[in-house]
């Protein structure tokens, strides 16, 4: 058996480098073959959103780098382990860099599982998933969070069976390996994990006084053509309108411009309020987005909460439950960088709703989400959070769930079509011999 480790710690980690050497013990003694990748030492792009590992190279990332011998190995392997600290519930932006290209093993058609809308499978045979994250001190509600994504990931990866373990940095050597051996023993199958599906967000809270300045950064790579940043582009006009001085910033630009990154830095510390707005990523946030967010907690640590912090995300999927996971770490960003969580806005299906066209001009379906964003300005500006009224709207279909796998799988043959792949859509590039 062929065990595959994607090791997401950033250098020096002790806490990595105990859990890597029991695990590989751990993992030949059970008979698996296993091969420890380490992610930092690895060239890996940013995975840029262009959807053309569906609708150009089926099945193999466009940018040509060791993202592309990774995802082979992956398919070939009988268990994938993600090796990562828990970072605000989530995965380290070293390890989500990787996991951003995995799109590429998964079908742009839509099916069902269990009542909601995921990717078809790309393969006949996926690894099962195990996740180890450690964390320097025990925080329950991050591991909440950090439990839910795997077994999110685990359904969107296909695996047959799953396992997650958040291991103490204080451990023992022996603790260490107790912990990791009833992690290779106990794989459970996603489908049984229902009491694990639904995930608790944290109430939002109130500032407690008007917002004078706002910031907006647009996580997306497609930057101010996406629909990430026409959705909180229009937030940020509403919020002009009622007298809020804003800025807005493009992440992906920020991190390969020192003068960028240096002005965004500078406008978040001085903002009542920064919005973030950016797409769903294999469950999560885009690693991008990610190392942003590691910056300012670092910038900012544990202070007062004087500031406000809230997001939007937007997701492929109809249905907007997909955006918890990201939301909760959106969440625990907030409480861990010293910021007041406003709140969250969670849209399903976002880019059939927007496809980056400017929101003020949309009509029809986006109208009912056009007057909720207006709700959720209204009480930004007066430092109250997001309402729950506007929340609950924003979160409906804007169409029923079959009308919009019905359309999305015609708009992915009409655009593969006119690529003159249609016949190698369902392509498997690394198919096991």
């Amino acid at each position: 058996m062929k065990a595959l480790i994607f090791d997401g710690s950033p250098e020096g980690d002790s806490t990595g480098i105990r859990v890597t050497g029991e695990l590989g013990n751990l993992l030949a003694a059970a008979g698996y073959d296993a091969e420890h990748v380490v992610l930092r030492e690895r060239t890996i792009g940013n995975c840029n959103g262009c959807f053309q590992c569906w609708l150009k190279t089926p099945g193999i990332c466009v940018i040509d780098d060791d993202n592309r011998e990774l995802s082979r190995r992956m398919i070939a392997s009988d268990l994938l382990v993600l090796l990562t600290p828990v970072t605000f519930g989530g995965y380290s932006p070293e390890l989500k860099k990787m996991l951003d290209h995995l799109i590429a093993n998964i079908s742009p058609f839509f099916a069902r599982i269990d009542g909601e809308t995921h990717h078809r499978r790309r393969y006949d045979s996926y690894p099962d998933l195990l996740a180890v994250g450690w964390q320097n001190e025990p925080d329950a509600r991050q591991e909440a969070v950090f439990r839910h994504l795997v077994l999110r990931n685990s359904i969107n990866f296909y695996s047959a069976g799953t396992g997650c373990t958040v291991i103490q940095a204080k451990r023992s050597p022996d603790e260490i390996r107790g912990e990791l051996t009833a992690l290779l023993s106990n794989f459970r199958n996603p489908k049984t994990q229902s009491d694990a599906q639904q995930l608790s967000l944290p109430e939002p809270s109130a500032l407690n006084r008007p917002v004078r300045k706002a910031v907006l950064l647009v996580g997306s790579p497609r930057m101010t053509k996406s629909s990430s940043a026409s959705l909180g582009g229009y937030l940020v006009e509403e919020l002009e309108s009622r007298g809020v001085i804003t800025d807005t910033f493009q992440i992906h630009k920020a991190l390969r411009d020192d003068d960028h990154l240096a002005r965004l830095l500078e406008a978040v510390d001085n903002a009542d309020l920064s919005i973030l707005a950016f797409p769903l990523y294999i469950d999560s946030i885009p690693a991008p987005t990610l190392t942003l967010m590691s910056m300012i907690g670092e910038r900012c640590g544990k202070q007062s909460p004087q500031r406000g912090f809230a997001a939007i995300v937007n997701c492929g999927f109809i249905e907007a439950f997909h955006n918890d996971t990201a939301l909760g770490i959106c969440a625990e960003f907030a409480r861990e960088s010293g910021f007041t969580w406003m709140g969250g806005v969670s849209i399903g299906g976002g880019e059939g709703l927007v496809h980056g066209r400017p929101f003020r001009t949309l009509g029809g379906p986006a109208i009912p989400f056009k007057k909720a964003l207006v709700r959720v300005a209204e009480a930004f500006a007066e430092g109250q959070p997001v309402p729950d009224d506007a929340r609950q709207q924003l979160a409906r279909p804007f169409v029923p769930g079959w009308v919009y796998r019905i359309v999305g799988s015609m708009n992915w043959k009409k655009q593969a079509r006119r690529n003159g792949i249609l016949q190698k859509l369902g392509d498997q590039p690394y198919r096991r011999a």
